[in-house]
């Protein structure tokens, strides 16, 4: 009768110890710490993400974010290939002025540079969201920075979509953007981030060097309706807005008293011109003004809102709204403020141009 036989315990722990084991070899676990820097530096990257570089660059911060770069890069890319056929009917009118015009404290004269754009979405979900907000103010900014002054007559000018598009981003906050990166690849970025289709519509700018001639001023206004909020901004002269609809009004004026109205103590000259400049703004868009001066045929239709700005009652003036019409406010301001000398004829303030939007509305002649 046989019998099997058992190594001893003693030869059982002998005989494993000797045999080669394979231990883990999985990558390092993610650094809480580091995972929240990520999502500081590069807004809108999630838990999953962000561990996945660090785990990938063995807890390498500098490496990580290169690598969340390349990642953004390609999977931007990649859906917004398979979101091209989808339809973007929703987004925001975005602002940004750089420079308002008008005159600093010793009475010198200042250039304008500002610009509209339109950015596109699926939703509005995406659209209130700040990711997509900063990036719409972000190419307002850099179209108004990048564009030089006019050479034409019209102040406003139309941007081709194409062109802004290859341009480098800018922005306000360069902290928030990578170096060397175009306005196309941003809002592939964008894509990546929020999952929707997203396309840039159309583009103006405002740009003006500062007038020679002291009898002569230009000063811009802007307003928004439907505002949508971003990151704040810090302490600074620039003006980023956002919202459905959105506006751009070129003020001129003209007197031979010009520089001495400027540097009065009697009143503040350049608030009261930011103030007007923005009732404009306001009533362009609130009252859907459709030209400057001319004749009124809608009106003469039956549409009593399709009126000529200077027609209009001045509903939308800040702190004072009156029946009487915007022509005759602007008349009565420049008087007030002894702009109007009884000399040469022209003096005063008027609404040079103006130019309005609305998110989806028909692309057309929308600048007077």
């Amino acid at each position: 009768m046989s019998r099997s036989l058992r190594p001893s315990r003693q030869f059982s722990n002998l005989l494993y110890s000797s045999i080669p084991r394979n231990y883990s070899t999985e990558a390092p676990k993610a650094s809480v710490k580091l995972i929240a820097e990520i999502r500081k530096r590069i807004e809108g990257t999630s838990l999953t993400k962000a561990r996945e570089a660090l785990q990938a660059t063995n807890n390498d911060l500098q490496a990580a974010l290169e690598w969340l770069e390349k990642d953004i890069a390609v999977s931007g890319a990649a859906k917004a290939a398979k979101l091209q056929g989808r339809t973007t009917g929703e987004g925001l009118i975005a602002l940004a002025i750089l420079g308002r015009g008008g005159w600093n404290e010793k009475g010198r004269p200042q250039g304008v540079r500002a610009a509209m754009i339109e950015l596109n979405c699926e939703t509005d979900f995406v659209a209130r969201n700040s990711l997509f907000v900063d990036l719409a103010q972000d190419v307002a900014y850099s179209a108004a920075y990048l564009t030089e002054p006019s050479t034409g007559d019209a102040l406003v000018n139309q941007l081709t979509v194409d062109a802004l598009s290859d341009a480098p981003m800018m922005s306000s906050n360069p902290a928030s953007t990578p170096a060397a990166i175009s306005i196309s690849e941003s809002i592939r970025n964008g894509i990546a981030k929020l999952g929707e289709k997203i396309s840039l519509r159309r583009a103006c700018t405002l740009i003006s060097d500062p007038l020679q001639d002291p009898t002569l001023g230009l000063a811009v206004s802007s307003y928004v309706h439907g505002g949508a909020s971003g990151t704040p901004q810090s302490a600074t002269t620039t003006v980023l807005q956002a919202g459905r609809m959105g506006s751009l009004v070129a003020l001129g004026l003209r007197s031979q008293a010009l520089p001495s109205s400027i540097l009065s103590t009697s009143f503040n000259f350049g608030e009261d011109l930011s103030s007007l400049g923005r009732s404009l703004a306001m009533q362009a868009i609130g009252l859907n003004a459709t030209t400057i001066r001319g004749s009124n045929e809608l009106l003469e239709q039956g549409n009593p809102e399709a009126m000529a700005l200077y027609d209009q009652p001045f509903m939308m003036r800040v702190g004072a709204p009156t029946e009487e019409s915007v022509g005759k406010v602007l008349k009565d301001w420049a008087e007030e403020r002894k702009l109007v000398q009884g000399g040469e004829g022209g003096e005063g303030v008027e609404v040079v141009q103006f130019q309005k939007w609305a998110v989806g509305e028909a692309i057309e002649e929308t600048s007077s």
